[in-house]
This record gives C-alpha cells, structure tokens and sequence, in this order.
C-alpha cells in the first residue's frame, strides 16, 4: 500500500534509462513489457521490473484484488488517494491517470519507489511504500521468486529484448483498437509491441490501420505500420532516440522492423511523423491480416 505523499523526496526522470532484467514465466505475459519499460524509464536498474513485479503481486494479486483495502488503498498497485495525486502518472497517455489502469498503476509505483529512494536503497523505497519491514522483507521474497536468473536482456533506450531479438507469430491477425488512441487501430500482433514503445518512448499513433490514404504497397493497409509523434509529456527527442534505435544505421532497420521513414525520408522527419513498419509475410492483395509478422521476443 503506498503511504501518504511525502514519505520520499526528488524528481524522476522520464527518460528511458538503464536497461531492466527479466521476469519469470510466472508473471503474467501482458505485464512482464509493463514491468520493464517502467523500470527502464524510472531508471530502476536491473532489479527493478522483478521488484515491481513482486509489489503488484503482493497488493492486488495482479489486479484480482484491486480494493479499496481497509485503509482506502485503490488499483494494481494500492495507492491511498492522497499518494496518488502526488505520484500517479498517465502512462499510456489517454489523458487520465487511473490507479484501476495496469499501464498507469505500474508506472506510478515506478514514479513512487524513484522518489523514495530506489534503486540506491531498495529497503528505503519499500519503506515508503508501506511503513512496515514485514511488508518490505515480503515484496523483495516475492521479487527473487519472480525473477529469471540466468536470462540476459539486451536493452536500447528502454525496450528490452532477448538476445535473439525477434520471434515470428503466425496467423491471428485481426485489426483491433490501440489503448488510448481513439480512432486508431493495428493488427493485434504487433500491438503489445506498440505498446512497449508508446510508453517507453511517450509517444502517439497519428495514424496506424488505414486501407486508403497511403501508398497501397506499404503496411498501413495490412495493419502492420503507424506513424508517431511527441505523445503527451513526450518530445522530439524521444521521437529522436526511438529513429535512432530502430535504425541505427540508414537503410539498415533493426528487426522485427521492415521500414523506418525519418530524416532523410520524404515527407517523413523530426516535426512531421516517424513511421514504423513490421516485417511480414508477402502480401500481394494488401489486404489483412498477412500470413505472419514478426515482433520483439525471442525465435523458438
């Protein structure tokens, strides 16, 4: 339960930062690029996604039980109202910050354990969490149980991978909605990836799913490409660093990506929009969903 505001002092940073270690298989898969893009972007370093993981666990059982506790405490992580406006933050910028949102909920503990002291004094940060040292022994427990030893993240400007980078999803591929960018969709492959990049990165969909409007051979028709600038509290830079990871080099996109359009790219660039398209099956009809796509994980 995270104590009333003041416990901690400083300002985080918002900018991705060191890269985060894994979490086991026993967290669930939608939270696990949650857990790590809120570690990277609080700096948490290498121990914070398992800690996160550990207190979302211990306060609401992964959102099963998401209160109000005996004490008014709310959502995935158990703010007390007052923490919240304090610490709460709009990570998948819809414009709300809402403690009952796992994206939000997340990131505001991240914001939270930053101020109080983590990653310097874990025990600190925990402290202000919840003034209690039973509270504090049992979340780093249940943080070296949900860890992954033995597995080696790469990281780039807080997305973490696996060594071998990318895996290949084949079938599936409905068009489906993107969280908090009304009016926008994406095949439902590549959004968890989306997802990790929005809020790592602060970004926003200006445009993702469109069957008219863009060059009929590109992946705007598939579902499979988005254009994206500053989301709320996002800049160019952020825009910047993302063009720069995807493509460090031009012409030569990092995988699971097929195109990146930026500087150097007409009608692309810092200002207007970044675009990024996955790489996928041949798809001569343009028309969704191709037979596969690959995204961030690991081959096998």
């Amino acid at each position: 339960m995270a104590a009333a505001a003041g416990a901690g002092a400083g300002t985080p940073s918002s900018a991705a930062g060191a890269c985060g270690g894994a979490v086991s298989g026993e967290v669930p898969p939608e939270l696990r690029p949650i857990f790590r893009d809120a570690a990277a972007r609080y700096e948490l370093g290498s121990r914070g996604p398992s800690i996160l993981a550990g207190l979302t666990s211990i306060e609401s059982g992964f959102g099963q039980n998401m209160g109000p506790s005996s004490a008014g405490a709310i959502g995935w992580t158990q703010f007390l109202p007052s923490t919240w406006t304090a610490y709460g933050v709009d990570a998948d910028g819809d414009g709300k910050r809402d403690p009952y949102n796992a994206v939000d909920a997340i990131h505001s503990a991240a914001n939270y354990l930053r101020a109080s002291g983590a990653p310097g004094s874990w025990r600190d940060a925990l402290f202000a969490y919840n003034h209690a040292q039973w509270y504090v022994d049992k979340v780093l427990r249940e943080a070296e149980r949900l860890s992954a030893p033995g597995v080696e993240p790469t990281c780039e400007t807080g997305i973490v991978t696996q060594a071998t980078g990318t895996r290949r999803i084949t079938g599936g591929g409905r068009i489906v909605g993107i969280p908090g960018m009304p009016g926008e969709s994406i095949d439902e492959r590549i959004l968890p990836d989306l997802l990790a990049l929005i809020a790592a990165y602060r970004l926003k969909v200006s445009d993702g799913y469109a069957p008219t409007g863009h060059a009929a051979d590109g992946e705007h028709p598939l579902g499979l490409g988005v254009d994206l600038v500053p989301g709320p509290h996002g800049s160019w830079d952020d825009i910047d660093r993302l063009a720069r990871w995807a493509e460090p080099q031009q012409g030569r996109p990092r995988p699971p990506f097929r195109w990146v359009g930026y500087d150097g790219d007409s009608n692309h660039g810092r200002g207007h929009h970044l675009h990024l398209s996955w790489n996928h099956a041949p798809a001569p009809a343009r028309r969704p969903p191709a037979a596969w796509v690959d995204v961030f994980g690991t081959d096998g």
